[in-house]
This record gives structure tokens, sequence and C-alpha cells, in this order.
């Protein structure tokens, strides 16, 4: 997912502010993901309108 945000316009401490947030929120997902793994999760996308809490593999191909 390699997408930019245009910066060129803010001040210096807003780029700096918006650059640790985003490194913040790859470390965030980096971890979310290596917590999986270990436990042996399958993480799937979720969306504000989908399924509140977690699915088991199982769940989803009875629904299918």
């Amino acid at each position: 997912m390699a997408e930019s945000i245009d910066v060129h316009d803010l001040p210096e401490e807003e780029v700096k502010f918006i650059k640790k947030l985003v490194d913040f929120l790859k470390e965030k997902a980096k971890m979310r993901r290596t917590k999986a793994e270990k436990k042996g999760e399958i993480l799937f996308a979720t969306w504000p309108l989908g399924v509140k809490g977690k699915l088991t593999r199982r769940e989803i191909y009875d629904y299918l």
C-alpha cells in the first residue's frame, strides 16, 4: 500500500507530527499482525459497518 501524503504546504512542525503518526500506526499494525501470527489467527479486514468482534474460519465458511 504505497500511498503518499502531500505535505508541501504545511509547516515543518505539522509534517513531523504527521510522520510520527504514520510511523506509530504502521508499528501498531505490525504488532497486531505479529500477535495474530503467534496465536495462529488469520486477520480479516474490518469496516465500521461490518461485523463487531472476531469471526472464526468455521463461522465464515458456515455462512457461505
